[in-house]
């Protein structure tokens, strides 16, 4: 399933836009869902409860209310897996989209060649970051867990626990050795923690919010870890 976001002020843009992406995703055979913003403030809040729930979003720059520069800012702050398009009726503009990482951008009005040529490039983007897993040995059972999909982990005497979108799951194993095998957003809070950072709501300096979960923070790593968050979301 990929989920696509429009968040565009003006309704028929929004509709001329999402027949392309549909017809797009038809073609391709690719299960699909298509969501309507007709703001900035609302495609965020979206993002804020569910930073994983949007594939692809088209951003429009120009918008009434938060612009979709400021937007993109923001959403970056709570997801850097999303692919942002910007879409504008000025080159002019373009530039902006270096600072968010957005992959590309769309001129009004709306060309399908130019639009299917930028989802086909957002698919491949979104093929490679789903294909990165975490082996996890249990028993005489080998799985794959979506890094994307970890919240942090929890060492327990000799066992990890992980802590995912969509549950538990324990296996035996060292913390620090797991660590080696994830990307730098995965970070040591603790002797026993280790903390997916585009997750965390709020990092203090004695423990991290990542939802309803408090995690604590040990002094040993409380400034290492400030400064990887602050980096964190600088990069977003």
């Amino acid at each position: 399933m990929v989920t696509v976001g429009i968040c565009d002020d003006e309704k028929q843009q929004r509709t001329m836009l999402r027949r392309i992406a549909e017809s797009y995703f038809q073609l391709l055979g690719q299960e699909y869902r298509v969501e309507e913003y007709e703001d900035g403030e609302c495609l965020l809040r979206k993002v804020q409860q569910d930073p994983y729930g949007t594939d692809i979003i088209f951003l429009d720059i120009q918008m009434s209310g938060m612009d979709g520069v400021e937007t993109a800012r923001r959403i970056r702050h709570f997801s850097r897996e999303a692919v942002l398009i910007f879409v504008t009726g000025y080159e002019d503009y373009v530039f902006h989209g270096y600072e968010v990482g957005a992959l590309n951008y769309i001129v009004k009005p709306y060309a399908r060649e130019k639009i299917t040529l930028v989802l086909d490039e957002a698919v491949k983007r979104l093929e490679m970051d789903r294909q990165r897993c975490l082996p996890v040995q249990q028993g005489s059972c080998l799985s794959k867990v979506p890094v994307r999909e970890i919240r942090y982990l929890c060492s327990q005497l000799r066992k990890i626990v992980l802590y995912t979108v969509n549950g538990q799951l324990e296996f035996y194993g060292k913390l620090g050795e797991v660590q080696k095998q994830l990307p730098g957003c995965f970070v040591r809070t603790h002797q026993r923690y280790v903390v997916n950072l585009a997750y965390a709501d709020e990092v203090r300096p004695n423990q991290v919010l990542i939802g309803k979960d408090s995690i604590p923070v040990s002094k040993k790593y409380s400034q290492e870890l400030s400064g990887a968050f602050a980096r964190f979301l600088l990069q977003q």
